[in-house]
């Protein structure tokens, strides 16, 4: 067994299955926010915890401390909306239509990506992604869209996401301010996993497969023992493992 730099649980649960877990993730979340300046947050619950299309993944610790996540939004409406259509609408209303041409093969966004400080360099977030796509096939979607930052492209590339180039400029535009440039990506097909890193291709792949699992994950920082429940039927408590 590798010298292990910490053991972190990745769990996948329903928003309204478990309210404590949601609040968690969502008062790390914004935490982060603060500390990256943007201090102007509405301080109520939000929406999505009370919506049933919304799925989340978390990483916890040893000390049971709630340290990363990331939400599924589902689109199961052409009715309906994502967070990336709200964000992006006025700037380019393409992005509905887009969206709403891939709502019969199962769509949704993936957002909401953070970790804590604590963990910084530990590679939570890359493999939070990877978790997220078993849990979009248990849900029926076979593809799904994504709004990243500039700073975290490459890393959300790996999961096999490309640009949406009718969007924007190549699927770039200003967001959240005239000088930051985000950019729209979507993972076309995730049984194929066709533009996808052989390393998460087949870690998506087992994890379809086996939703329960242990894996020593290398990260900048050390190996680090993940144990994986990507589940979504396990009532309100999360086990541990």
């Amino acid at each position: 067994m590798p010298d292990v730099m910490g053991t972190y649980r990745i769990v996948a649960f329903q928003a309204v299955e478990n309210a404590e877990y949601s609040r968690l993730f969502h008062n790390g979340h914004t935490g982060v926010l603060t500390e990256l300046g943007l201090t102007n947050l509405n301080s109520a619950e939000p929406s999505w915890m009370s919506d049933p299309n919304v799925f989340v993944l978390i990483a916890i610790d040893q000390d049971e401390e709630v340290v990363a996540g990331l939400r599924i939004h589902r689109y199961n409406s052409p009715d309906g909306t994502l967070p990336i259509i709200e964000s992006i609408k006025d700037q380019d209303s393409s992005i509905i239509p887009i969206i709403q041409r891939c709502l019969p093969g199962g769509t949704a966004e993936a957002c909401g990506l953070w970790s804590a400080k604590k963990v910084f360099g530990k590679g939570l977030t890359p493999l939070l992604c990877i978790a997220a796509i078993p849990v979009m096939a248990d849900i029926g979607l076979t593809n799904f869209f994504c709004f990243a930052a500039p700073y975290t492209e490459r890393m959300i590339k790996t999961n096999g996401l490309i640009e949406v180039s009718e969007i924007g400029d190549n699927g770039r535009l200003p967001y959240p301010t005239p000088e930051f440039i985000s950019i729209v990506l979507k993972n076309p097909d995730i049984f194929t996993m066709e533009y996808a890193d052989e390393f998460n291709r087949e870690r998506v792949f087992q994890l379809m497969k086996e939703p329960i699992a242990t894996f020593f994950e290398d990260s900048p920082r050390g190996s680090i023992e993940v144990q994986y429940d990507l589940r979504l039927k396990k009532g309100h408590e999360i086990p541990v493992l």
